[in-house]
């Protein structure tokens, strides 16, 4: 399998497995696991996540399979994405958060679940009008200083909304991941 270099301490399986729908299918930890060493075998070792995947619950799922077998997670990079916030009992509307205080929330959340101490990428999940860079920065800038994210980029941002917003960083953007049409 090629990998893609991002940067001189990272590079990506070219295939990410992505965990949007999980919980759909219906996989127990055992076979999840099987799953999981099936692919890191055929060198397919990126893993891409999201804090609302599956309602909520796809890293927590994840994490439980990593438990089982704690050795997979050196054989992995884990991409987390942040700022959705779905519609539930504390939220009549789904909207995006992209406040320090959140992503920090979300980020020790996503490692608790995952039950990993580093997340190799956190990604912004949607651009947002409401977004301030300077609160982003100021994210970014504590969560690699306190070693729980090692990159950071954003997820389905326009062109121009990424060279905006890298403007503000100390941290470098490392990629902008485009959902395919």
């Amino acid at each position: 399998m090629n990998r893609i270099t991002i940067n001189e301490d990272t590079s990506y399986s070219n295939i990410a497995l992505g965990f949007w729908r999980l919980l759909d299918w219906g996989l127990s930890d055992r076979e999840l696991i099987y799953f999981l060493e099936q692919c890191l075998d055929l060198g397919i070792t990126t893993m891409d996540h999201a804090d609302i995947y599956s309602n909520y619950k796809a890293e927590e799922r994840f994490g439980r399979a990593l438990k089982e077998r704690p050795d997979l997670k050196n054989k992995m990079e884990i991409i987390t994405k942040c700022g959705i916030v779905y519609k539930s009992s504390t939220a009549r509307v789904k909207y995006y958060n992209y406040s320090k205080d959140y992503i920090i929330q979300q980020v020790d959340n996503s490692l608790k679940n995952l039950g990993v101490d580093t997340i190799n990428t956190l990604l912004l999940h949607r651009p947002s009008e409401m977004l301030n860079p300077y609160e982003v920065s100021e994210a970014f800038d504590t969560l690699y200083k306190s070693g729980k994210v090692r990159n950071f980029g954003v997820s389905n941002f326009l062109p121009e909304q990424y060279r905006t917003l890298k403007q503000y960083l100390d941290v470098p953007l490392v990629t902008n991941q485009i959902e395919p049409e």
